[in-house]
């Protein structure tokens, strides 16, 4: 019961507290400076970030965009994104093809000059890594056998 009423009491406080300071028009204003304020929230593309990155290698690396690793790279980061567990579906073939086309677009990356630059290379190499051990593992896991 005691507990109850300190949470009771915590809450009206910070509700009385945030009413008087609008009432009173104080305004509060975060700014972020730190380093992290500037780099993409994530450290892969995923969540809609690989089409920044698209937008990015369209202004930057136009020549690139218009390359088949390019397509072939970002169509299985996109199938990534739609669902992970759809890029175990790819033939051998493809993974190799994918292999190819994200070393094509991380030297293409690494040959860019600006900082922004440097902070898709790393995602990119991320999302290349986090791929490739998801298949090594689908073939390292035992397959069982079925129930009869």
């Amino acid at each position: 019961m005691k507990t109850r009423v300190i949470f009771a009491s915590l809450i009206l406080g910070l509700s009385l507290t945030a009413t008087s300071n609008a009432a009173i028009g104080v305004a509060t204003t975060t700014i972020d400076d730190s380093p992290a304020a500037n780099k993409p929230a994530g450290t892969m593309l995923i969540n809609g970030s690989e089409k920044m990155f698209s937008l990015y290698a369209d202004q930057k690396m136009n020549h690139l965009t218009r390359q088949p690793e390019w397509q072939t790279c970002m169509n299985v980061v996109t199938k990534y994104n739609e669902n992970p567990v759809s890029v175990l579906n790819l033939s051998a073939a493809e993974r190799d093809s994918f292999k190819q086309a994200s070393s094509v677009v991380t030297k293409q990356l690494a040959k860019q000059k600006d900082g922004a630059a440097s902070l898709w290379l790393n995602q990119v190499n991320n999302t290349v890594r986090m791929i490739s051990y998801f298949w090594v593992v689908s073939q390292e896991v035992p397959q069982l056998p079925d129930n009869e």
